[in-house]
């Protein structure tokens, strides 16, 4: 049997602890990710000065070809828009009226996910109603429902849901007033929800350094 010495307890110790943030280290190694999540690209593309629509052209011509398609991209601070000022960056994307804002993605890991972005109401045309909905090529599930409701950006977060290595998935913003109604969208990313076994592993990886710490102390006294 082995009996830890006051030398070894300080090795044991650091293992315990390694062999813990193992256990309790969230799934982020190819995690699945969204391109251009702040529209800094789409819009640096085009280029905005002002804004721009997919599909036809404004001042600043049609948006750029970018992963995300649908209604466009605005300019941090546009008069036109009522000024709104981009939660992350120098641009900032919009669901009009009836219209849509999707971004297709292939899933590099078996997980559960959850959408986190921000929204903005555009306050001089009232609040806009929009659904948040996630397709797997054969049936879309929403994921959530959401109205804008303030000035500036706040943060949201949609249900979770699973995606399957290598399967490809579509992500929608749909806007559900078909009134000139406007929410701006900004700074979206998909998150890794750990499944109850995986809290259960991090409940014991930490425990385990929990331990390690009273035995070290008990130890040195």
């Amino acid at each position: 049997m082995l009996i830890a010495t006051g030398k070894q307890e300080p090795f044991l110790f650091s293992r315990l602890f390694a062999v813990a943030a193992l256990i309790a280290a969230p799934v982020a190694a190819g995690a699945t990710t969204l391109i251009d999540g702040s529209f800094e690209e789409k819009g640096a593309n085009t280029p905005v000065v002002h804004y721009c629509y997919d599909g036809f052209a404004t001042a600043d011509g049609p948006c750029a070809a970018s992963p995300w398609v649908g209604n466009g991209v605005i300019h941090t601070g546009e008069g036109a828009w009522g000024s709104p000022i981009a939660a992350d960056g120098t641009y900032l994307a919009f669901v009009q009226g009836s219209g849509s804002l999707s971004q297709s993605f292939t899933a590099t890991a078996t997980s559960g996910l959850a959408v986190n972005w921000f929204d903005a109401n555009r306050t001089a045309y009232g609040s806009q109603s929009y659904s948040v909905s996630i397709n797997d090529g054969v049936s879309t599930t929403v994921l959530g429902t959401y109205t804008t409701s303030s000035t500036p950006f706040v943060a949201q977060t949609s249900a979770k849901f699973g995606v399957i290595a290598g399967q490809s998935y579509t992500l929608s913003f749909n806007g559900l007033i078909a009134a000139d109604r406007t929410a701006f969208i900004d700074n979206v990313s998909l998150a890794v929800v750990p499944e109850p076994a995986s809290w259960a592993l991090m409940i014991v990886g930490f425990g385990l350094v929990g331990v390690a710490a009273r035995r070290r102390v008990a130890a040195t006294a």
